[in-house]
């Protein structure tokens, strides 16, 4: 069952979400019934209607009782979805009247797919102003090689929602797209537009990380890209699934290199791992002031990441 597609036809029933917990798959929408009896059926703007797809259950906390709206999303589907609707999920495989309650432990994982405009280099005319225009950015200002640029499979998007953006996937241990970070060549805003998925459950680019080796945990994708076997947290913060694996599969060391600001937040890391079967094996990295490593490469070169990957060291526990 494809949790993706069953959120899709939610939306077409409800409209979009009022408010969203990704992390819980819990979204919070207007009560059809709730809104009828109100006389506006485009919906009260009270968000009252609950579904949780992880655990396959909606509930109204205005009419659950009173009208029974809540249960489980069969009931939903039943009870809200027209007979095209229904028909249309049949088609893709999915029985409304055969939806069942996740398991317990059990966790749904959203399909990643590119944007529908995203050109890969490797694939990419080299004449076209888009072209030109997006490998000037990561070749000119970002001071990436060729060699990184077609190792990490990057390219741009030309057009729609994601437009003149540099994009760069993420595929897991398998080989299969898990993630992306889209990140504009232009001025523009945001600076960043990312799929909604779940980056707690993934590890970014993965196939390429080899637990054997001496391990660099960074913190963006940029940073990644610059620092041989390292992953990217996505943030100044580790999800316990990429902390997981460390834990367990890595053989060799394990260096924490985030960004100047977030000090306390290696140290905080750096306690963490170094723990157990990790202990005396996590070493750290200090950047100087306004540096993220990065920023290291387009200011010194390989040369200059080198010199900051050969500055790891362990900390004393007064420093901690």
């Amino acid at each position: 069952m494809s949790n993706t597609l069953l959120f899709g036809m939610v939306k077409d029933i409800l409209g979009n979400p009022k408010k969203s917990n990704i992390t819980k798959e819990q979204y919070s929408f207007d009560c059809p019934i709730c809104s009828a009896e109100k006389g506006m059926y485009d919906g009260d703007g009270k968000g009252n209607l609950e579904i949780n797809m992880f655990e396959g259950v909606y509930h109204c906390w205005s009419c659950g009782e009173s009208h029974n709206t809540k249960g489980g999303l069969n009931k939903f589907f039943k009870t809200f979805a027209t007979k095209v609707q229904i028909k249309k999920l049949y088609s893709l495989g999915i029985d409304v009247y055969d939806l069942k309650k996740a398991k317990k432990g059990e966790k749904i994982v959203e399909e990643a797919t590119l944007p529908k405009t995203f050109i890969e280099f490797k694939d990419s005319n080299p004449k076209t102003l888009q072209h030109k225009e997006a490998w000037n950015y990561l070749v000119k200002q970002r001071k990436l090689t060729e060699d990184i640029i077609y190792k990490y499979r990057m390219g741009y998007t030309i057009g729609g929602q994601h437009a003149n953006r540099i994009i760069l996937p993420s595929y897991d241990i398998n080989n299969k797209l898990n993630y992306w970070v889209g990140r504009t060549y232009i001025n523009q805003k945001p600076k960043y537009l990312n799929p909604d998925l779940e980056k707690e459950e993934i590890i970014f680019n993965e196939y390429n990380l080899n637990y054997d080796g001496t391990i660099y945990v960074v913190e963006g994708p940029f940073d990644h890209i610059v620092v041989h076997n390292s992953v990217p947290m996505l943030g100044k913060k580790m999800f316990g699934k990429l902390m997981n694996k460390l834990f367990y599969k890595t053989t060799s060391n394990i260096v924490i290199l985030l960004d100047s600001d977030a000090w306390l937040d290696a140290k905080n890391l750096y306690g963490k791992l170094n723990v157990g079967r990790l202990h005396g094996r996590v070493k750290v990295v200090r950047l100087i002031k306004d540096y993220d490593i990065a920023k290291v490469h387009e200011d010194f070169g390989r040369e200059g990441v080198i010199d900051v990957m050969d500055s790891s060291y362990e900390l004393k526990e007064s420093e901690l």
